[in-house]
């Protein structure tokens, strides 16, 4: 088995931790807005004053009846 040995400079080894930092960072921010925004969506449906598995339930009913309309019989 071969092995293959790399010179990297130290500013170069710099420059990739920094990006790959900043790649990390970025990604975190986005996480951490995405969680806060579900928070919002979160409590913003327990606000409201219908029962939405009660609806979701209506929709797919309806949806249902639809569709078996549109079956040829």
């Amino acid at each position: 088995m071969s092995k293959i040995i790399l010179e990297i400079g130290d500013d170069d080894l710099l420059r990739l931790g920094e990006l790959r930092i900043k790649e990390e960072i970025e990604q975190t921010l986005k996480w951490m807005k995405m969680k806060g925004l579900l928070k919002s969506i979160a409590s913003a449906l327990s606000s409201l004053k219908i029962d939405i598995e009660k609806e979701v339930e209506m929709i797919k009913e309806d949806s249902w009846q639809e569709y078996k309309k549109e079956l040829p019989l």
